[in-house]
């Protein structure tokens, strides 16, 4: 993403028109461009799986499971240490409360993926060293791994993702920066396994 399309996701930042609507009366806290480039990614990868770090109000989860349906396989899991559960359901859509990097829940996530790379979104604690961690625990699952609001390196936010995947990238060549929509919360946080 050039200066000039990380000035429009800033700006957009600040205006409701760019924010994804709800999915079926789910808040989305993405950018609508960020959904249709996920949407995009099930259809083209057919994922066996995807992995969100991060429920919120369960929004993405419920769009990324009809997303799957749509190509009829796959299954999502969206793990959230947040005790509020979303009030949201879906046949391919399970919601697993705890820390994403407690090693209980590592191991559950490497026994659903039986093997299999899927699609990993990290979304939930943003300070560098939680990032990073998850980084490492949940990339190596990856056949395409997003990296969630790297954008907050141009909101002024001195620690946030953008910190700890400028670190990891650095000794992880086997992912490369992936086209991305404009504007989008996560520049440079999208990346395909070569």
């Amino acid at each position: 993403m050039d200066q000039e399309d990380v000035a429009r996701s800033v700006a957009a930042y600040g205006e409701t028109l760019a924010w994804a609507p709800p999915t079926r009366g789910h808040p989305c806290q993405q950018f609508a461009s960020d959904m249709r480039r996920y949407a995009e990614l099930v259809r083209e990868l057919r994922p066996p799986w995807v992995l969100e770090c991060g429920t919120a109000d369960g929004g993405t989860a419920l769009f990324l499971a009809e997303a799957l349906d749509a190509i009829g396989s796959g299954y999502a899991v969206s793990i959230d240490n947040d005790p509020r559960t979303p009030a949201i359901s879906h046949p391919r859509l399970a919601l697993w409360k705890g820390d994403t990097l407690d090693p209980a829940m590592i191991a559950d996530v490497i026994a659903f993926t039986e093997g299999k790379r899927g699609l990993v979104l990290l979304d939930d604690d943003h300070s560098s060293d939680h990032v990073l961690a998850e980084l490492d625990a949940y990339a190596p699952l990856a056949s395409y791994l997003v990296c969630e609001d790297t954008l907050m390196g141009n909101l002024d936010y001195a620690d946030g993702p953008h910190i700890a995947l400028g670190k990891w990238l650095r000794t992880h060549p086997e992912f490369t920066p992936d086209p991305e929509p404009v504007p989008s919360n996560h520049p440079g946080g999208w990346l395909r396994r070569r």
